[in-house]
C-alpha cells in the first residue's frame, strides 16, 4: 500500500518523502478564475480556506508536481469542487490542461462525469474523488466505464462496503481515508462550501448554539440528546484515524492510504506518515489481524482518540459487537 499525502508547503517536500510518502497531492490558487467565475466558484473543495489550504499559484503548482516527479514519487492535482460549469470546463481546458499534461501528473482528481471526460480529452489521467460518492458496485461502474481506474471511496463507509467495491474490479486503484481531519457529514452529499461567511453546514453543526425538540420530556431522552449533542459536536472525527483497520485494508487489495490535511501543519503530517509507515512495517510481517492488533504502533494521544471510539475512520474494528448491534 502507498501512502499519499497533501503538500502545502514546498520546503517540507523532501522530508515528507523521507517520511515515507509514495503519493502528493496538492491545489492550487488563481486569481484570474476568480476575477472570471466570481469570488464563490471554487476551484477545489479546500478554495474557501483560500492560501492557507492553496498556498501556490497555477504556474508554482505545476513546477511543484515537477519536482515531486523527479524525486521518483506521484503527484495528482484537486479539482474538485461541488460542480462546474461549461464554461469553467472550457477554462480549465484553455488555461490548465496543456500544462497539467506536460508535467506528466498521475491524475487529476475530479468531482463529476463531465470534468473526468475533458480530462480524459487533453490525455491527462483522472481520480474520482469523494465527491462522486461511489458508495456500491452501480456507482462504481458509472466511472470506470467513463475510463476511470482510481477511485477515492467516502469516508463514511464501513470496512464490509469498502470490500464489496473493491470486489468489483481488479484493475481499479482504491483509495481510502486513512489519518486526520473526518467530517460528521458525507462530502458528496453535503454540497456546502467550505467557508465561514456562507454559514458552512459543517461548521454551523460545530459552532452555533441548538435548542433541543422533542415530544418527550424525560430526564432519560433529555440525557441523551444532550450526550449525543456533545459527543458528536465536539469529540466526533476532529483527529480521525484508521490504523486499527491497516491490516484488513491489506488484505482487502487497498492501494493507497489518504492521510489529508492541506491546512495542517506538515510537521504533524510527516509524524503521520512515519506512523503509517511503521505500522504498514509490521502489517507486513503479521499472519493475522489479531497478531497486528497486539502489535500495532497507537497513534499519539491514543487514550484520547481512541477510547470511545468518535475518532475511528473505521470503529468496527475496535468495537466489533457496538458496531453489529448498530447494523441489526
Amino acid at each position: 500500500m502507498k501512502v499519499l499525502v497533501p503538500l502545502n508547503d514546498a520546503a517540507y517536500m523532501e522530508r515528507l518523502v523521507e517520511a515515507g510518502a509514495d503519493e502528493l497531492y496538492l491545489g492550487f490558487y488563481d486569481e484570474k478564475w476568480f476575477e472570471t467565475f466570481g469570488e464563490y466558484a471554487d476551484i477545489n473543495r479546500m478554495s474557501g480556506f483560500r492560501r492557507n489550504a492553496n498556498r501556490y499559484d497555477f504556474d508554482q503548482m505545476i513546477s511543484l508536481a515537477k519536482r515531486i516527479k523527479t524525486l521518483g514519487r506521484s503527484a495528482f492535482v484537486t479539482m474538485n469542487a461541488n460542480c462546474y460549469s461549461e464554461a469553467q470546463i472550457a477554462y480549465m481546458q484553455e488555461n490548465y490542461f496543456p500544462a497539467m499534461k506536460e508535467a506528466g501528473l498521475d491524475g487529476l482528481i475530479v468531482s463529476e462525469l463531465p470534468l473526468a471526460k475533458a480530462a480524459f480529452e487533453a490525455g491527462i489521467p483522472t481520480v474520482a474523488s469523494t465527491m462522486c460518492a461511489i458508495y456500491n458496485e452501480d456507482i462504481a461502474a458509472a466511472y470506470y466505464n467513463t475510463g476511470m481506474r482510481r477511485f477515492i471511496l467516502p469516508r463514511d463507509l464501513s470496512l464490509d462496503e469498502i470490500a464489496s467495491i473493491c470486489q468489483a474490479y481488479d484493475d481499479v486503484e482504491y483509495e481510502v481515508f486513512f489519518m486526520r481531519n473526518g467530517c460528521v457529514l458525507s462530502d458528496c452529499y453535503c454540497l456546502g462550501m467550505h467557508r465561514r461567511e456562507c454559514g458552512s453546514t459543517c461548521g454551523f453543526l460545530r459552532s452555533h448554539a441548538k435548542q433541543m425538540v422533542t415530544r418527550e420530556r424525560s430526564f432519560e431522552e433529555r440525557q441523551d440528546i444532550d450526550g449525543n449533542d456533545y459527543w458528536y459536536n465536539v469529540h466526533f472525527h476532529h483527529d480521525a484515524c484508521g490504523m486499527c483497520a491497516l491490516y484488513r485494508m491489506k488484505e482487502m487489495g487497498i492501494s493507497s492510504l489518504k492521510i489529508v490535511g492541506r491546512a495542517d501543519r506538515s510537521d504533524s503530517v510527516y509524524e503521520d506518515i512515519r506512523l503509517t509507515k511503521r505500522n504498514l512495517a509490521i502489517a507486513e510481517a503479521c499472519s493475522s489481524e489479531r497478531e497486528y492488533l497486539d502489535r500495532m504502533e497507537m497513534p499519539a494521544r491514543a487514550q484520547k482518540k481512541c477510547l470511545w471510539g468518535f475518532s475511528c475512520y473505521y470503529p468496527e474494528v475496535r468495537f466489533p459487537e457496538k458496531t453489529n448491534k448498530q447494523e441489526k
